[in-house]
């Protein structure tokens, strides 16, 4: 025990003054740690050291019950002194303490004071529960001690922690984040950062981790592999692209292609992953918003094959966006083998007798699914046909409301012939055919249109539906599944098929739950970052729902969060007779948040952590 002395200024130009601490070193879990047991304010007579060990040898003797032998003759303002803190130190910890223990008091003891309960009050509420389940995912996955080896300082390593976390929780630009920071979120002292974080902090945390993606990315698979037990026999290549509300003229990544949201009017930045069955990214990588799907292929398999064993090898699953016959071969030629949906519906192929098709119900156990599989002609792969009942429905009724679009203009087109005023040109009338083809160019090929004409004058119009078994197979939800393996069943390579909506419900969770899109940043370094960021923040996101799923809870993520939530931490002030005591502590979970807490092996709540102002 001693008694610590602490310099103290409060400007530059002001007086210098010293602050006292009663402090205690002991071990704790094998590491020698200093706790401050008792502060003694900034007494003048405490400045001379000898002064400081005689009243530490009163104090020491009065708390321990021992008689003092080192302080003989000390002046009675010193002993004065002594005493003073010594009744500070039984408000604050009590008359019938241990005096063999370390002090405070054993944490199993009960604490009892007399509260004045209209006095009471609860503030600086906080959320709680998300933060406190995160932080604890994230010491499991071990990224600290990955970004300590990468050269990160400890507080790097937590800020860049903390900036995953909140990508999850918050999923908003660093800007609003810094401000949920501040006043909304217990997610700072969960990491043990003192002091505001900028926005500026967190974009440049996010560069940092981007520049280390590739180790980051490495040791981040490898650890998901030993917690979960994976096995790497199957992977799923994707393509996505997000938009820029801006224009971007500047930017060589942000460019205008073909949007996955419709959004043609924006330019794009487009970003691929390299999938597991379970919906952890493996690898990902961000290109210019032009890049055609097909084009990215070869770069996924060559991150595939930097980062895999040489005796493992994959089986590929692409969609039909991918599945160029020149990639197909690709895939061949490095040694894997394929899945995939095909780009084209075939035209001739053997019709397939309904008793040696095999029921196959969806995983919802509602639409059914006909499965055959066959060995087309051209071709030297495996072919299933896919007969599905939802789709035939969703195609039909798709199909039918087209149709009845572009016949309803047909009709308004020919009523304008036989009416007055109403175009009757024949140039004129094939010019309005020609525009109502273009607005319906998904059903005007199934059309067969004729006019008759009398000295340049249209006098009638007549349609007719043509018969196109391509078209008919579509709409009854006829499409094909392809594969490079030799004599397949169909309920195997359907369920290797259906890992990628693993892919689906992965850019699902990107792009509506952690909202990658879209993109505000200026420059191209920034815009890479936050999409590197918010792939880490769904890994972290992944691994909470992978083990949710596995003791059948099936919440989506902003669910989650919402649930979690409920749990709050508050500080709670306790005003006694002799002190007042601020009691900062979580709320205590609801049973949903214990259920989540259960089946991620996760603790419910933290200590309470205790401070006191005492009476002067």
């Amino acid at each position: 025990m001693f008694i610590r002395q602490v310099k103290k200024q409060r400007s530059k130009d002001s007086k210098v003054f010293y602050q006292y601490t009663l402090a205690q070193t002991s071990r704790i879990e094998g590491k020698v740690k200093q706790r401050n047991i008792l502060y003694l304010g900034s007494d003048p007579l405490l400045e001379d050291k000898a002064n400081r060990e005689i009243v530490l040898s009163l104090l020491k003797s009065k708390i321990f019950g021992q008689p003092d032998l080192f302080s003989q003759g000390a002046s009675a303002t010193l002993i004065a002194l002594a005493e003073s803190y010594y009744e500070k130190y039984q408000i604050k910890y009590g008359v019938d303490h241990h005096p063999v223990t370390s002090i405070p008091p054993a944490p199993a003891k009960a604490e009892y004071h007399n509260i004045d309960v209209k006095g009471l009050e609860v503030n600086d509420v906080t959320t709680f529960g998300a933060e406190h389940l995160c932080k604890q995912v994230l010491d499991r996955l071990g990224l600290q001690q990955c970004f300590t080896s990468l050269g990160m300082s400890e507080k790097q390593s937590s800020k860049a922690l903390l900036s995953i976390a909140g990508r999850a929780i918050f999923s908003s630009s660093e800007y609003k984040t810094s401000q949920i920071l501040q006043t909304s979120s217990e997610l700072q002292h969960c990491f043990g950062i003192d002091g505001k974080i900028t926005h500026k902090q967190l974009y440049s945390i996010a560069d940092t981790l981007y520049q280390h993606r590739e180790q980051i990315d490495r040791f981040l698979y490898k650890r998901i592999q030993t917690l979960f037990n994976l096995e790497d026999k199957l992977v799923i290549f994707d393509i996505s692209n997000t938009y820029f509300e801006t224009r971007k003229e500047d930017s060589a990544l942000a460019q205008y292609g073909r949007s996955k949201e419709k959004r043609n009017d924006c330019p794009l930045v487009v970003f691929t992953g390299v999938i597991n069955p379970e919906g952890f990214i493996r690898h990902s990588r961000i290109y210019q918003g032009n890049t055609p799907d097909t084009a990215t292929l070869e770069d996924m398999i060559e991150d595939l094959a930097s980062n895999c064993p040489k005796t493992t090898k994959q089986t590929i699953v692409i969609d039909a966006g991918i599945a160029t016959e020149e990639n197909l071969e690709l895939i061949k030629q490095k040694g894997y083998q394929y899945v995939c949906v095909s780009r084209k519906l075939l035209k001739d192929y053997p019709k397939i007798a309904t008793e040696d098709k095999v029921l196959q119900l969806t995983d919802r156990d509602k639409n059914k699914v006909e499965l055959a599989i066959f060995q087309p002609d051209g071709y030297d792969d495996t072919w299933m046909q896919v007969q599905s009942q939802a789709k035939s429905k969703k195609e039909t009724s798709m199909q039918n409301k087209l149709a009845k679009r572009f016949e309803e203009e047909l009709t308004s087109i020919a009523k304008a012939i036989t009416t007055k005023g109403g175009t009757k040109k024949i140039n004129k009338v094939w010019e309005r055919i020609g525009r109502a083809k273009q607005k319906h160019n998904r059903v005007a090929a199934n059309y067969h249109i004729e006019v008759e004409e009398n000295q340049t004058i249209a006098t009638a119009l007549k349609w007719k539906y043509k018969a196109n078994k391509t078209k008919e197979d579509k709409q009854k939800g006829i499409y094909f599944i392809r594969t490079s393996y030799q004599n397949p069943k169909e309920k195997e390579l359907w369920d290797i098929y259906n890992t990628i909506r693993e892919v689906e419900a992965t850019f699902r969770c990107l792009k509506t739950q952690l909202n990658i899109r879209p993109v505000h940043h200026q420059n191209d370094e920034r815009i890479e970052s936050h999409i590197y960021l918010t792939v880490l923040a769904y890994q972290l996101v992944n691994t909470i729902r992978h083990m949710l799923k596995a003791d059948g809870i099936h919440h989506d993520w902003r669910n989650i969060v919402r649930i979690m939530n409920t749990q709050t931490i508050q500080t709670i002030e306790l005003p006694t007779d002799k002190k007042i005591i601020h009691l900062r502590k979580p709320s205590k979970p609801i049973e949903e948040v214990q259920q989540i807490y259960k089946a991620t092996k996760c603790k419910q709540t933290q200590s309470a952590i205790k401070k006191y102002v005492v009476y002067h």
